[in-house]
């Protein structure tokens, strides 16, 4: 579920950040360059901010070394300078966070102990049925009291960014409620290929712009491993660490098969009939069987699914779960590495690796890999970059703390997406993010490639899961199915029930009115 989209408008990367917030809405009275100066936090009595901004938390060390080759400081002044602002308030990083695996777990403990973080990175509505966020509608409405009277934007804060934003689940659950303040955006897709330009020149491969052509490109591979001893043969694709092992949300479903699998059945899902999936028209979806194994769309289900299933089987190296790809990548003997584009900074420092690396986007599956599978379109720029950073208000931490440190968050949140203040976190990035609000850089690192040719993601995106539990569940049989100890039968009955109780209990836990809607578990019977 973490890192997926829907786009509500089609922007590409140059249009959205060519414009400034100016031209977005319609002028009103804004706030002068000093607004903030009549704000008192907790009555200038001491407080400290306890803060976890995932990836733009500030690195411990000043300066580069072989254990840390990666400074990032840009936030730290960011802090520094809000600080000085209301001289009462302390910013603490969130450290801890980033030395542990679970995050719900640590979130959980955290909450527990009446140490949670006043605001976090927890994937936007992720977790929404844990009650943790901040709903932030409201305050959305108000203005950046940071931005000077007449630039950039109107005189909601909401305004300085692009609407669709505001349909992804990295901000909004299915309620239709905002729990989190997009910061940083991927420069055009989240993930990405890395591949060995040698390995395709010397094989004679282009890089693939379908799943079907990627699927062949790893053919060809395994074709010439047979030709060559066995020291010397390539790993076609490294799994990103997470996706090495099979479950039912890896990104060839966020990203290559979901979206036009979805598409083909626009008509059962797309309940307004703008286009646009939305988070409420994925869960009465769900609820209504749009996407249940056992009812209608069975074939399409499978189909999808079968996919990944041949990956895991016939394209992923054997063992492919407990292997360290790096050192065969360094030493060019990995063709394509999958991976987030929060890559580019280490790989761009790798002085392990002595070849000439590319990007490309990740491929989109077509009518060309199945019938229940929709077309789509390419077109140049990169197109409704997704969001990689947004961050919550933690419900329990400002509840526990008091009502000043949910003013002291939302401030920090407003200071950190100025236009000024997120250039200087995408310029020390390197190429690695671009900012979500109109009026931001483009990195020269990266201007090339996203001013190249991008498919045009389709405006929806298959279920994985409704919450994390349910979502384990329905993993655990999907690789009993991958590895044939379920048939396909058992498979989706396991699929199914597991779809249907996250469904209820996101519901319930919303306080969804599903007035309308029509339960479809177990129409099919």
């Amino acid at each position: 579920m973490h890192k997926k989209f829907y786009t509500a408008a089609s922007v590409t990367f140059a249009l959205l950040f060519a414009f400034a917030a100016a031209g977005c809405g319609e002028k009103e009275e804004l706030p002068t360059a000093d607004a903030w100066n009549d704000i008192l936090i907790n009555d200038g009595k001491p407080l400290t901010l306890l803060v976890d901004i995932n990836q733009l938390i500030p690195t411990t060390n000043t300066v580069p070394s072989e254990q840390q080759p990666i400074v990032f400081r840009s936030t730290q002044g960011i802090a520094d300078e809000f600080c000085k602002m209301f001289p009462n308030v302390t910013i603490e990083w969130a450290y801890s966070k980033k030395s542990v695996g679970d995050w719900a777990q640590w979130m959980t403990t955290q909450i527990s102990s009446d140490d949670a973080p006043d605001i976090v990175m927890m994937h936007g509505s992720e977790y929404s049925d844990r009650d943790w966020y901040v709903m932030l509608d409201e305050i959305l409405e108000e203005p950046n009291v940071f931005i000077p009277q007449g630039e950039r934007g109107s005189v909601h804060w909401k305004d300085m960014f692009p609407n669709y934003m505001w349909l992804s689940d990295m901000t909004s659950d299915a309620a239709g409620h905002i729990c989190a303040v997009p910061v940083m955006c991927y420069p055009g897709s989240a993930t990405a290929y890395f591949y060995n330009k040698e390995i395709f020149a010397r094989l004679g491969l282009e890089v693939p712009r379908t799943w079907e052509e990627f699927k062949g490109i790893c053919a060809k591979i395994q074709e010439y491993n047979g030709t060559v001893p066995e020291e010397e043969r390539i790993t076609p694709v490294a799994p990103w660490s997470l996706n090495a092992t099979a479950n039912v949300d890896v990104w060839d479903v966020q990203f290559s098969l979901g979206p036009t699998f979805a598409d083909k059945i626009r008509d059962q899902w797309d309940y307004d009939g703008n286009g646009y999936m939305t988070q409420d028209e994925l869960l009465r979806a769900v609820y209504e069987g749009v996407f249940y194994g056992q009812g209608k769309n069975r074939e399409n289900v499978l189909a999808l699914y079968n996919e990944i299933k041949y990956k895991y089987n016939n394209i992923l190296d054997t063992g492919a779960a407990n292997t360290d790809y790096e050192p065969r990548w360094n030493k060019g003997l990995v063709a394509m590495m999958e991976d987030g584009m929060w890559r580019l900074g280490a790989e761009n420092v790798n002085a392990e690796r002595k070849f000439e690396y590319g990007i490309f986007a990740t491929p989109l599956a077509d009518s060309s890999t199945s019938q229940y599978c929709a077309d789509f379109e390419f077109g140049q720029g990169a197109y409704n970059p997704p969001i990689c950073e947004s961050f919550n208000i933690c419900k329990q931490a400002v509840e526990q703390k008091g009502e000043a440190h949910l003013l002291a968050s939302k401030l920090f949140l407003m200071w950190l997406t100025t236009p000024e203040n997120i250039n200087k976190m995408v310029d020390e990035k390197a190429g690695e993010n671009i900012g979500a609000v109109y009026g931001t850089i483009i990195p020269a690192e990266i201007e090339d490639f996203v001013k190249g040719e991008f498919a045009r993601t389709p405006n929806c995106n298959w279920t994985t899961g409704v919450t994390v539990s349910t979502q384990d569940k329905m993993s655990r049989a999907f690789q009993y199915w991958v590895r044939d100890a379920y048939t396909d039968d058992r498979f989706l009955q396991r699929y199914d029930e597991n779809l249907h109780a996250g469904a209820l209990d996101m519901i319930a836990a919303l306080g969804i009115d599903t007035t309308g809607w029509t339960d479809g578990y177990g129409a099919w019977g």
